[in-house]
């Protein structure tokens, strides 16, 4: 088992192996006045105290599951899209959509209800050069209503079935290849808040008073073959100094 978390670990294995050895060092220096019980707890608590920082060591560097997985809600997209990695995080666009007008959905498998706040991160891995326009938020479930989307072309956004695009109020802010985009839905109260942050950025609301009667689901809407996103954990929080 230690060998495995030696590998894990790597270098920090190594100094965590050397502040050991320095802690029993001083250690046999000071139990000369100590009795056998007393040494045996004290060499006891520096093994301990290597073996936490160890496992802490490693447990950072164990990936860390993502909120959700992705699914194809409807069968006539469900060849359009492939879906894989470890925890079926990735999507990725299967040939351009008949419709150069168009982008279609893949939805996170889970229903977001009132009550909570729930925080995800999308990481646009790939964007298709001719059509790289790509949707996000979330719709309710069976593709009901509320709709609240993001375009990542410009960050203008759209509700419900309204064709009109509202332009971000910052300005255009295009989320290009290797972004990553952090989304906090706050469902606590009867009216909802959709927040988003790209990369390092502070947080901005993009959506507020999202009926939360009705259980919502999050989405990707991509059109152009290769687009692919990965949805990880986020430990962004919008009340983060």
């Amino acid at each position: 088992g230690l060998t495995v978390l030696q590998t894990a670990v790597g270098p920090a294995f190594q100094r965590s192996s050397e502040m050991l050895r320095g802690g029993l060092t001083a250690l046999q220096a000071a139990v000369g006045g100590l009795t056998v019980l007393q040494a045996a707890v004290a060499t006891a608590a520096v093994a301990l105290v290597f073996l936490l920082t160890v496992l802490r060591l490693y447990c950072r560097r164990r990936p860390r599951r993502p909120p959700f997985e992705w699914t194809v809600m409807t069968e006539e997209c469900r060849n359009e899209f492939v879906i894989g990695a470890r925890w079926r995080d990735t999507v990725e666009k299967r040939g351009d959509y008949s419709r150069v007008d168009l982008v279609i959905p893949v939805n996170g498998k889970i229903e977001m209800k009132s009550g909570r706040v729930y925080r995800w991160a999308l990481v646009i891995e790939q964007v298709n050069r001719e059509r790289p326009e790509i949707q996000f938020g979330i719709q309710g479930t069976n593709f009901e209503h509320p709709w609240r989307l993001v375009t990542t072309t410009r960050c203008s956004r759209s509700r419900d079935a309204d064709e009109r695009w509202t332009r971000r109020p910052g300005g255009d802010r295009q989320i290009q290849e290797h972004d990553v985009v952090h989304l906090e839905l706050d469902f606590r109260e009867s009216q909802g808040e959709l927040r988003m942050a790209i990369n390092t950025e502070p947080f901005e609301i993009v959506f507020r008073e999202i009926p939360t009667a009705r259980p919502v689901m999050p989405t990707v809407m991509l059109g152009g073959h290769g687009s692919r996103v990965r949805v990880q954990a986020t430990s962004r929080f919008s009340n983060d100094p």
